[in-house]
């Protein structure tokens, strides 16, 4: 408590110090989007910057979320699904098609919610947007504490039937999407948060979310892909052979489905976590995707 009372002094500073680089990317800082007054406010910065001869760039902010069955507020029951595929299988339609690992993991990811989205007769025109967690630390961070992390906005091409046409798209996609967070100021979450303070931060966030869903408001993402790189040689736990790890991570409203995944001793383990009363038959989401992945396997040998 002492630390925090002396670190108020320099709060001002931070703030005034953060302001600059914070404001024109405003709009980035997409889980604020909702809040009243938070776009019209990054976007004046923005104008205001290039007009004095500042940086153009500009990010994916733009992208709109399309409603879907997941796009509701949550209730309070959940389904979880767990599956895994063969790394060395995915490794093969990378080599094959030019691309990554994760452009595979995505374009499998939307080629199975598109087919779960069309028999449910509820595909969108529009491609789905995606919140991918993306790394920020930098090598000089290494081995360091604390989560240093952007969430990238990405296009989910689920307008897309052909699985090499959409594998394609998703690594240009991918690659821009990259090259605009990787052209923004590498530390717009940490000014962010020094701009706002963390209590408000937080209760801004819930509330953007909220409103996300509510009196006509459009989801702010559809739903969270992420993938995260694992050891590739066996874990043991009190002398037990690890075999899988299965993450389980979260949802939000606007946001009732979460596709996680884990790479781990030759496997690509998925966690799939969802809302119930939004999407009762989560296991047939990991049926899909093995069916994607053996099919885009087979045609990559």
């Amino acid at each position: 408590m002492g630390r925090g009372l002396l670190g108020l002094a320099g709060y001002p500073l931070r703030v005034a110090r953060a302001v600059p680089g914070t404001l024109p990317h405003l709009e980035e800082v997409r889980s604020l989007r909702a809040v009243p007054g938070v776009p019209l406010l990054g976007r004046l910065a923005g104008v205001v910057q290039r007009g004095l001869g500042g940086s153009n760039t500009r990010g994916f902010g733009g992208l709109e979320a399309p409603h879907t069955p997941f796009s509701r507020p949550l209730s309070a029951h959940r389904r979880f699904a767990f599956g895994s595929l063969s790394l060395a299988e995915v490794k093969a339609v990378k080599k094959a098609h030019g691309v990554t690992v994760n452009d595979v993991v995505v374009s499998l990811c939307a080629g199975a919610l598109r087919r779960w989205l069309v028999a449910k007769d509820a595909l969108p025109d529009e491609p789905l947007v995606a919140q991918i967690p993306i790394s920020v630390r930098t090598p000089e961070q290494a081995g360091t504490y604390g989560n240093q992390i952007m969430l990238m906005t990405v296009p989910l091409l689920t307008t897309l039937s052909d699985p090499i046409e959409r594998l394609r798209a998703t690594h240009d996609a991918l690659g821009e999407m990259k090259e605009s967070q990787q052209a923004m100021p590498a530390a717009l979450l940490a000014d962010a948060n020094r701009f706002v303070p963390p209590a408000l931060l937080s209760r801004a966030a819930r509330l953007s979310f909220a409103l996300s869903t509510r009196w006509g408001g459009r989801p702010l993402w559809n739903l969270v892909v992420s993938n995260v790189p694992g050891p590739q040689f066996p874990l043991y736990l009190a002398g037990a052979k690890v075999i899988h790890t299965y993450p389980v991570s979260v949802i939000t409203d606007g946001m009732g489905l979460n596709i996680t995944v884990m790479s781990y001793c030759g496997s690509l383990d998925f966690g799939i976590v969802a809302d119930r009363d939004q999407v009762p038959d989560v296991d047939t989401l990991i049926g899909q995707l093995r069916a994607r992945a053996r099919r885009a396997h087979k045609v990559a040998a």
